[in-house]
């Protein structure tokens, strides 16, 4: 693959860019293709490992944790890359379907291994097939991260990238809703057969969106001369140095670590405790995604004319309500009342919406410009990371509470408390964070 490095920079965009929802909208499409492969790999295959097949947490926890931890740095430096070093004229798209194509290669082995390991749950092959699976897909998360959101930050002015970004958001929330639904129907209970044709139309269906998505939406921008470039390291030190940046990065991290603990455990909670099949669990994510799409539209249809480093307080906010909707869901568990989960599970989805629409934002106002894919970059891989951890963490603590209380009940109502009590802390995390400050100061 050909990679070009100009001598010289490229000339100054043509135009500033200019809001356009149409265009938006268009861009924002590719989130239909993450939700049908993100819905597949981090809820319907967890539920049928852990509750069908009777697999214990930790282990599927893990797999799909490492997948992030290891391979950070890798889209860190291809991030950079997509900042400095032009593919074929491109310095996003390319990247972003360079990562894509590796996420679409992932599935097909990942129908595999789940067969190899339906057949055998011991098989050394089905894991190790289901390692490198999780890995490719993990990779090709992270070496198109970064060039996208670089991408929607580049496709409107500064002062409306919030209304941008919380259209891309809404559109990944919704699709995330609908394709739980989805989904729901095509598996309403464990069948190899009807899996494939899952795995089937999300291969299909992913590709689609991700090719036509941001097809020709690529502007001109200039490459930075190969003199004045300035080197890896060096890019990523300089961010680090900053105070304010280290702050938020801590922020990041620790909100991240808390928000997904209970990702891979939702699921199997509904399947333990309350016995709903894998049909029923699947909408989990249909319940919680309509709330989160509820409170998105509402929360930037109210701060519309916010700049991104306004957007603190809506932050802080959607936080206080996660942190409250997921102790209620530790209440729910305690008391095993089934009558609770739902409605607990939107009222998390219009936090974390709110949170969301706050929380996006902030990444844009705590970037610069000139090296937007590097440091949107290091914010989503320090998010993927400690998700990954929290992720680590929700399975190998349900897993140590049930062997302590042998009580599924007390198990799911430990993780969810403490998950709870984390989101609340993180609210003294980002006040310390000087997010105006930076922003004066990004260009």
């Amino acid at each position: 693959m050909a990679i070009d490095t100009p001598a010289a920079a490229a000339p100054e965009f043509e135009a500033l860019p200019r809001f356009n929802l149409a265009r938006t909208l268009k861009i924002g499409s590719f989130h239909i293709g993450s939700s049908l492969t993100d819905t597949l790999t981090s809820a319907v295959v967890n539920r049928v490992l852990i509750v069908e097949m009777g697999i214990a947490a930790w282990p599927i926890s893990l797999l799909v944790a490492l997948r992030y931890i290891l391979l950070s740095p890798l889209g860190l430096w291809i991030s950079y890359l997509s900042d400095t070093h032009a593919i074929r004229n491109s310095r996003r798209i390319a990247y972003i379907w360079l990562g894509r194509g590796l996420m679409l290669f992932s599935l097909p082995l990942l129908a595999l291994a789940v067969g190899d390991i339906a057949r055998a749950a011991g098989s050394i092959w089905g894991w190790t097939l289901a390692s490198f699976s999780f890995l490719v897909y993990g990779l090709g998360t992270l070496i198109s991260g970064g060039p996208f959101l670089a991408l929607v930050q580049e496709s409107a002015p500064y002062a409306r990238r919030g209304q941008v970004i919380a259209v891309v958001q809404t559109i990944l929330v919704a699709s995330f809703a609908f394709v739980g639904i989805f989904y729901g129907s095509l598996l309403p209970v464990w069948e190899y057969e009807r899996f494939l044709q899952l795995v089937l139309v999300a291969l299909i269906g992913a590709a689609f969106f991700w090719l036509v998505s941001v097809w020709r939406e690529e502007r001109p921008a200039p490459v930075v001369a190969a003199a004045a470039r300035p080197s890896y390291r060096r890019t990523f030190a300089g961010m680090l140095a900053d105070q304010r940046l280290r702050r938020y990065g801590l922020f990041l991290a620790i909100s991240a670590f808390f928000a997904f603990m209970f990702d891979l455990v939702l699921e199997p909670f509904g399947g333990d405790l309350f016995g709903l099949p894998v049909g029923e669990t699947t909408r989990f994510g249909a319940y919680w995604g309509s709330g989160v799409l509820l409170a998105m539209i509402a929360a930037a249809y109210f701060t519309r004319r916010w700049r991104p480093d306004q957007q603190v307080q809506t932050t802080l906010w959607g936080l206080a309500l996660l942190g409250i909707t997921v102790l209620l869901l530790a209440l729910t568990s305690w008391l095993a009342l089934e009558a609770l989960l739902r409605p607990t599970l939107i009222l998390f989805g219009v936090g974390f919406g709110i949170y969301t629409v706050g929380g996006v934002a902030l990444l844009m106002a705590m970037s610069r410009d000139a090296h937007a894919a590097s440091y949107l970059a290091l914010w989503s891989t320090i998010q993927l990371v400690f998700r990954g951890f929290g992720l680590a963490a929700g399975g190998v603590l349900r897993d140590l509470a049930l062997w302590l209380t042998a009580d599924f009940a007390r198990t799911y109502a430990l993780v969810f408390a403490v998950e709870g009590v984390g989101l609340l802390l993180c609210i003294l995390l980002l006040r310390r964070v000087d997010v105006r400050g930076f922003a004066r100061d990004r260009h």
